[in-house]
């Protein structure tokens, strides 16, 4: 706004309260300088409140000691609506009460040094009289009345320096820096302002001019990303959309494709059912051994094993059903919930872009009025004003990034397909992870999510823990270094979600890793154990139940459950016989269990507050070792694969794949001695078993066939 600028051309919405909707009546000043009426603000704060929120850009100020009248006065706005005022006033009635000769005649000027109208004879009188030599500059002659003939330069020439707030009959003079450049008479430099910083107000405001000049420049290089800023929440709003639509597409493409091997398992049942009656009819024909009630019998067999068969596959359908309703409430969840945080953050985004107009139209007033003594009060509060404008917008739009992700957990395989899984001869693939980190360290633990990005979590040093993501060819795509106190106490890892690593280390020590922003958040078990928890007792496994959203910890025959923000749900004892959880893992809405300290493995219930053992798992019986269970996962069939060690006389390592429910093994085979972890993958050559080598370091895969 240049300083010849007319009133006219200033927007009426600038002049206008957004409380009354009306123009503004004693203008007060926000620090993020926007306006209201003061009575309007006193109505909308609340009574005895020491903040208040901004009705435009929702930013929450603190009221002054005096409350809403101890806000600035925005004096610049209020001459400007009051010259408005009186301009209106004699569009209304030009006829006036002159001041000196009382007479109401038409209007001719005003003097705002005596506030109040001058007809044509007694203002030709007050312009040439020496004894009025003092008002000849606030002299307003009517004919200039027209906002398209008055600039506002014009109009701050015309008003005269404010009153001292000390002495309301005296015009201020000088202003006192060391009180917020509040204006004062010279009386008052004897009196209370004395030995307080005093300046001159053209001197103090032409420096005041510099420093806002300088402060909006540095601003303006910021205009662009404010408006940015606005584009990139509308962007991650459609990627949200995007993703839910095709998550839920995803989702139907695997019930289409379920329900469609569901119907060819029981068609191939059926079928396989035909062939094997009609060989029992072909026996009986060729009369062989088999007699006719026999035959019968073993029809009856067949039959009911078909239909054993035929409901497993349908209760498989409708489990996965279940799943495939519960997923898509889960998205649309996400996503509201996902929407209400974009939402929150457009709404902040849109205040900071209100304020940033608002900051420059004021500063742009001010320059244009080339007011000394608005200048020196306003300047001060716009100059903070955009400091802290330059600072939110600097931020941009924190956590915005994450708000397009929805999570998805997988779909249940096992109730649905009867699948033969074997272990292959030799190892697939080495991953190796040499160049992790630029020093050697020992893999304490891995797992994998649906995309098949590897978590890795081990010791650096004495006082450091890593936790690493890499991919399948060994690729760093994360990492995170833990300051612990205790780098040789259990340090464990298991994916919470698709993008959250539940982890522990340090002896008592639960935190969660997230891969979205690399941020990391922790707990001391002490501190959130809602129970007690026996000094120097340590952590020394964990596992998670994302469909419950649970982590579960395993520490000296108890497990302690976790919500996704580590607050403390439940605690679950173990049987007696258990006393120390080496590892642990969901398995069928049970929890299989090693116990390095009785050398047994156990697949145990996890509801309510004491577990009950379903099952023992069947020891290995290769060599003369007394084997112990170091770790377990399973796949997506629901197999269970379990690394079981020897010391003696050598370290060996046996892996063995045990049956679904029962804990008998299947397969036994002996792998590296270095072996110390196991997890499973899904890849796109189908799902794959990691075995990690504790000191190498490197990943050996294994295929499931």
């Amino acid at each position: 706004m240049a300083s010849g600028t007319p009133l006219k051309d200033i927007d009426e919405q600038f002049l206008q309260c957004c409380i009354c909707m009306e123009q503004l009546k004693e203008p007060k000043i926000l620090p993020c300088l926007h306006r209201y009426c003061r009575e309007c603000l006193k109505k909308f704060a609340k009574k005895g409140a020491k903040k208040i929120e901004c009705v435009t850009c929702r930013k929450l100020h603190t009221l002054p000691k005096d409350g809403i009248n101890g806000l600035m006065t925005d004096f610049n706005t209020k001459n400007i609506i009051e010259f408005i005022q009186l301009q209106d006033s004699i569009k209304v009635d030009p006829l006036r009460s002159c001041i000196h000769c009382k007479k109401k005649l038409k209007a001719s000027a005003f003097c705002f040094r005596c506030n109040d109208f001058l007809c044509e004879t007694c203002h030709e009188f007050h312009a040439s009289r020496s004894m009025f030599k003092d008002h000849h500059p606030h002299i307003f002659s009517l004919s200039e009345a027209e906002a398209v003939n008055l600039t506002v330069q014009k109009l701050s020439s015309l008003k005269e320096a404010p009153r001292c707030q000390a002495h309301p009959g005296k015009l201020s003079e000088l202003c006192c820096t060391t009180c917020d450049n509040l204006p004062i008479c010279m009386p008052c430099t004897y009196g209370k302002h004395q030995g307080h910083n005093l300046k001159e107000v053209a001197s103090l405001a032409e420096i005041q001019r510099g420093m806002l000049k300088s402060k909006v420049a540095d601003l303006m290089q910021y205009k662009e990303k404010a408006y940015q800023m606005q584009e990139e929440i509308r962007k991650t709003q459609e990627q949200l959309d995007l993703n839910v639509n095709r998550e839920k597409l995803k989702a139907q493409e695997q019930l289409d494709a379920k329900e469609k091997r569901i119907k060819e398992e029981i068609r191939n049942a059926e079928e396989e059912l035909k062939r094997r009656q009609g060989e029992l009819e072909e026996r009986v024909r060729a009369k062989e051994s088999l007699r006719r009630h026999e035959a019968d019998s073993s029809s009856k067999k067949l039959r009911e094993e078909n239909k054993r068969e035929t409901e497993r596959l349908q209760e498989g359908s409708r489990v996965v059903n279940d799943e495939i309703e519960e997923l898509l409430t889960s998205l649309e969840t996400q996503k509201d919930e996902q929407a209400r945080k974009i939402k929150e953050l457009s709404d902040h985004v849109d205040g900071i872009v209100k304020r940033f107009e608002t900051v420059t139209t004021t500063a742009d007033c001010l320059r244009a009025a080339e007011d000394d003594w608005a200048d020196v009060q306003c300047i001060p509060n716009v100059c903070r004003a955009i400091d802290l404008l330059s600072e939110d917008v600097k931020k941009g739009n924190t956590g915005l990034g994450n708000l397009s992700v929805v999570e998805v957990r997988g779909l249940t395989l096992a109730v649905t397909e009867r699948c033969k899984v074997c272990i292959s001869k030799d190892v697939e693939f080495v991953i190796d992870m040499q160049g992790v980190t630029g020093c050697e360290w020992w893999i304490r633990d891995i797992t994998s999510n649906t995309d098949g990005s590897i978590a890795v979590i081990g010791m650096v040093s004495d006082n450091q823990t890593n936790l690493a993501v890499i991919n399948m060819k060994g690729d760093l795509l994360q990492q995170k270094v833990i300051p612990v106190s205790h780098a040789r106490a259990p340090q464990k890892c298991s994916f919470l979600t698709h993008s959250q690593i539940a982890f522990i280390c340090d002896g008592n020590r639960l935190g969660i890793y997230d891969m979205r922003d690399q941020s990391l958040k922790s707990a001391i078990m002490e501190d959130v154990i809602t129970s007690y928890w026996p000094y120097g007792q340590w952590v020394y496994s964990v596992t998670t139940d994302p469909a419950n959203g649970n982590i579960i910890v395993g520490s000296s025959s108890i497990n302690y459950v976790f919500d996704d923000q580590l607050k403390h749900i439940r605690t679950i004892r173990l049987p007696a016989g258990i006393q120390r959880e080496y590892d642990i893992a969901m398995h069928e809405g049970g929890l299989l269990v090693c116990d390095s300290y009785s050398r047994k493995a156990f697949a145990v219930t996890v509801h309510g507050t004491a577990s009950q053992v379903k099952y023992e798992f069947t020891k290995p019986t290769i060599g003369i070792g007394d084997w112990w269970p170091g770790r377990v996962c399973t796949d997506q069939n629901g197999y269970v694969y379990m690394l079981w060690r020897d010391g003696f006389p050598s370290i060996s390592v046996i892996l063995c794949k045990y049956s679904r429910n029962c804990g008998q093994i299947e397969m036994m085979r002996e792998v590296d001695g270095d072996v110390g972890s196991i997890t499973s993958v899904q890849t796109k050559q189908g799902e794959k078993l990691l075995l990690a080598e504790s000191e190498t370091p490197q990943i050996l895969m294994y295929g499931l066939v």
